[in-house]
């Protein structure tokens, strides 16, 4: 009787440091799950993928829990852009952990990456197949279904999909998901080019996105398919005014931009946006100020401490235009100044420096080349680090100005070229 009950203290006793440790372990995984997710980096993740792999081989039992561990490192995989490193996670929590009641879904995310990531078609039809055949009632069901319709019909389900989640609660496109549905938009229009309602307008979002991915000579591209392949379709007119947008604001092809202006209202004298493609009817010089008042206020959003990196891009492109189609305007010295001031509010310091070098060298009898010059060596000594660029530049401006309101900066710059500040602030104090 005894021995019977030492047995059973000890399984007792067994059993329960068995669940002790798969507690810590669970808790341990939780800590690291919540960590990837509030803030991952390449060892969470790491530390993440270790602990999910020792809990599977330590506790190989525990099919539910095992199963859903092997999904999770399977998403965690795929939303890092690793497809194979998915596949083979979803395969290993299928083969070992059948189990698991989210083998269904596992099954499901496999056959989406076999087919759209991996290119394995047989292997995508075999797991789908599978959860129709097993799991008809299952909530992705609909999406198993959907591998086996016609291919025209399927990329018009999946990218309505797409499209409903595309753009976070404040209405901004998720660079993610643009990106997938960019690729959607393509593979229609290269599957069905004889769809002309829905191609067209596939191309038209697809370049519109492209813009937003910041891709302007490929967004053109886009725009330019619709207006040669399909000039008769809905897409047409909108295909019109952002290419010769793109054409105007970031291509620095302002006359195709002009003949696009003529061509929409020659074609479409009735539209609703007709005045807008007027606006490129304009003389070039009159587009320039316009646009250059329009982004400058744009600049530095209400909302936004920090200028706006896109406008700036944009402005900074209309300055350097302005300078080079009208060189002798007297708008355009200041306007390769102010390009310089942009350049360096946003960080791109070589920019700047190449911007106010060009401006004094083209410019001297303009008002603000000494401040010009003075800021060209200021961003080399502090900004670039080039101290004999600096020294050069600091020099060139005590020659032709040495009686300008910034000589005394000047002088000191060259003084105390290069010291560290502690010397510096000892020379303050031995003065």
């Amino acid at each position: 009787m005894k021995i019977r009950i030492l047995i059973l203290f000890a399984a007792t006793m067994f059993s329960f440091a068995c669940n002790s440790e798969k507690s810590q372990f669970k808790q341990q995984i939780t800590e690291l799950e919540t960590e990837v997710e509030t803030q991952a980096t390449a060892q969470s993740v790491t530390n993440l993928f270790k602990k999910y792999d020792e809990y599977t081989s330590t506790f190989p039992d525990d099919t539910e829990n095992n199963g859903r561990y092997m999904y999770r490192a399977a998403g965690m995989a795929y939303r890092a852009g690793n497809y194979a490193k998915t596949a083979e996670y979803l395969e290993r929590g299928i083969k070992d952990f059948s189990g698991s009641s989210i083998t269904p879904s596992s099954r499901l995310l496999l056959g989406t990456v076999y087919e759209e990531n991996l290119n394995n078609i047989d292997k995508a039809k075999t797991n789908f197949q599978h959860v129709l055949d097993n799991h008809p009632n299952h909530k992705g069901a609909e999406r198993a279904a959907l591998f086996f319709k016609p291919a025209d019909e399927k990329l018009q389900i999946l990218i309505a999909q797409k499209e409903a989640v595309a753009k976070d609660e404040n209405g901004t496109l998720k660079p993610r998901i643009a990106a997938d549905l960019y690729q959607k938009y393509t593979a229609y229009a290269e599957q069905f080019p004889d769809d002309k309602t829905r191609t067209p307008d596939y191309l038209l979002k697809g370049g519109e996105l492209l813009s937003f991915m910041n891709n302007p000579a490929a967004a053109a591209k886009s725009f330019e398919q619709v207006l040669v392949k399909y000039p008769k379709s809905k897409a047409a007119p909108q295909a019109t005014l952002l290419l010769a947008g793109l054409y105007d604001d970031q291509l620095n092809k302002g006359i195709e931009a002009q003949e696009l202006g003529q061509a929409f209202v020659n074609t479409f004298p009735n539209h609703p946006d007709v005045e807008k493609a007027k606006y490129y009817l304009k003389p070039e010089k009159e587009r320039l100020d316009m646009r250059i008042i329009e982004l400058e206020a744009q600049l530095y959003p209400e909302s936004a401490a920090k200028i706006d990196p896109i406008a700036a891009g944009k402005l900074n492109r209309k300055y350097e235009t302005y300078a080079k189609r009208f060189p002798k305007d007297e708008k355009a010295a200041d306007y390769l100044y102010k390009a310089g001031e942009v350049a360096r509010s946003t960080g791109d310091m070589r920019r700047s420096v190449s911007l106010l070098e060009q401006l004094y060298d083209d410019y001297r009898n303009y008002e603000k080349a000494p401040q010009a010059l003075f800021l060209a060596g200021f961003i080399y000594e502090n900004d670039l680090k080039n101290l004999d660029k600096a020294k050069e530049i600091y020099n060139t401006f005590m020659k032709k100005y040495p009686k300008h309101e910034l000589a005394k900066s000047v002088e000191f710059s060259l003084q105390n070229l290069g010291k560290p500040a502690d010397e510096i602030i000892k020379g303050f104090e031995t003065k």
